[in-house]
């Protein structure tokens, strides 16, 4: 049986699942694939287009993730729609960073996992974490299972290509669409690391949490935004 928890996040809330032993998902509340969970309102804007956004007036997916940050990088997370700054994360934390089941008897084993996944992301949000070490269970097919392993070990700082990826995980080039339909499967955003992935001419191309969401976490990890 998973455990559900919701934890904030400076992009939008997060839902969290787990067993007793491992993290099963780490979905942001209005993405497309949300598991049904009681206790967890719909959103009122759901990511139906992975491709979609636009940035400096131009379409997101066409941008670029170049390593190293430009002068004018900051800690401030990227603009909404209407040009309003979202609040740091030390301002959102400072209320807000607390974990909450969705099941009042959640079982010691799936408290412990749910906190150390809240814990580890606040530590990755402040830039003080590269790495996570919670146990993962993802559940999928063995391809999914393949590219997802692949995924993991795309470390902090770096990005790959589709192709790149399938041969990462021992793949042929004539399975880069497969490859991609299992990155747009991944159950468990952020840790298994589906943001670092581009296509194969280094644009941003999509991301199922929403691409204004990519754009942040590649900018957390060093890279700048480029056309």
């Amino acid at each position: 049986m998973p455990f559900h928890a919701l934890i904030p996040s400076p992009l939008g809330p997060i839902l969290l699942e787990s067993d007793e032993a491992s993290l099963l998902g780490l979905y942001f509340t209005d993405q497309r694939d949300l598991p049904r969970v009681p206790g967890v309102e719909a959103a009122a804007a759901v990511v139906s287009d992975p491709t979609a956004g636009f940035l400096g007036g131009r379409a997101i997916r066409t941008l670029r993730a170049v390593r190293g940050r430009t002068a004018d990088q900051g800690g401030t997370l990227f603009p909404d729609a209407a040009g309003a700054a979202v609040p740091s994360w030390d301002e959102l934390r400072a209320e807000t960073a607390a974990l909450h089941p969705l099941l009042e008897d959640t079982p010691a084993g799936a408290l412990a996992v749910l906190e150390q996944t809240r814990r580890e992301l606040d530590e990755y949000w402040r830039g003080e974490r590269k790495v996570f070490e919670m146990p993962l269970a993802p559940r999928g097919t063995a391809f999914q299972q393949k590219v997802w392993r692949a995924l993991l070990e795309v470390p902090c700082g770096e990005t790959l290509s589709y192709g790149e990826l399938a041969g990462r995980a021992g793949l042929g080039a004539g399975h880069g669409r497969a490859v991609g339909t299992a990155v747009g499967s991944n159950p468990i955003s952020i840790i298994i690391p589906c943001h670092r992935i581009l296509a194969r001419n280094g644009t941003l191309n999509g991301y199922g949490g929403g691409l204004g969401r990519k754009v942040r976490l590649l900018e957390i990890e060093g890279f700048t935004i480029r056309a």
